[in-house]
């Protein structure tokens, strides 16, 4: 499943999902996917480059009760979203 999402253990509790090259709305079902798959108290970082995903991920992140600690832009064209799991 790793391959297949993306998706990278990169220290203690912490994955990182690369949804570059996606576009709506693969890269927020792939975020919800991988959320769905980790543990409790887990942190994901999901790296993008399609500013709608980068607008319309954190608030559908937020309505179904994860918290979104960090939007921030890594570079030109690609931005990380933090994403706490849910307790």
């Amino acid at each position: 499943m790793e391959k297949k999402f993306n998706l990278q253990k990169i220290g203690e509790k912490r994955y990182s999902l690369d949804a570059r090259g996606l576009v709506c709305p693969y890269p927020q079902l792939l975020t919800m996917r991988a959320l769905g798959s980790l543990s409790s108290d887990d942190v994901l970082e999901v790296i993008l480059d399609n500013p709608p995903s980068v607008r319309d991920i954190p608030p559908a992140l937020r309505a179904k009760g994860y918290e979104v600690s960090e939007t921030e832009r890594v570079e030109k064209g690609t931005w990380k979203i933090v994403v706490q799991t849910k307790k």
